[in-house]
């Protein structure tokens, strides 16, 4: 009976422990979209940036490509990352410094941006859209 017990709880906590192994390699991939993010920001390559973001929200609020013809990111800083607590969220505040080629003042503006799994797709999304270079 005892054996009974100590089975049932370790199978208890294996199944526990595969659900938080699923999650953590859910932020890992996170981890790794998020970086690929900014590095196409830092190089303002935005035919790139646009394949982060939501189809749907790219479709609602699609990015003026003669804007973004004309913007040279010089700075993109993290500065909060927070998750859901289903870990299906993740939340960042981030400050964009850039520059206009037509303008030529640098402008730096904060974002709020709201990243999604999409669990049919198996990746993480850009909920919130592109940032609005004014």
């Amino acid at each position: 009976m005892y054996k009974r017990y100590i089975i049932i709880s370790l199978l208890a906590l294996l199944t526990v422990g595969c659900a938080d192994l699923k999650d953590f390699t859910r932020l890992e991939q996170f981890e790794d979209i998020a970086l690929g993010y900014q590095h196409a920001m830092r190089w303002s390559d935005f035919d790139y940036v646009v394949q982060f973001v939501d189809p749907e929200t790219t479709e609602a609020n699609p990015p003026d490509p003669e804007i973004l013809k004309r913007v040279k990111v010089t700075d993109y800083k993290v500065r909060k990352t927070a998750s859901s607590e289903d870990q299906n969220q993740v939340y960042q505040i981030v400050q964009i410094s850039y520059y206009r080629t037509d303008k030529m003042i640098v402008n730096t503006i904060t974002e709020h941006e709201t990243w999604e799994w999409d669990n049919e797709a198996k990746q993480w999304l850009l909920k919130s859209g592109m940032p609005n270079f004014k």
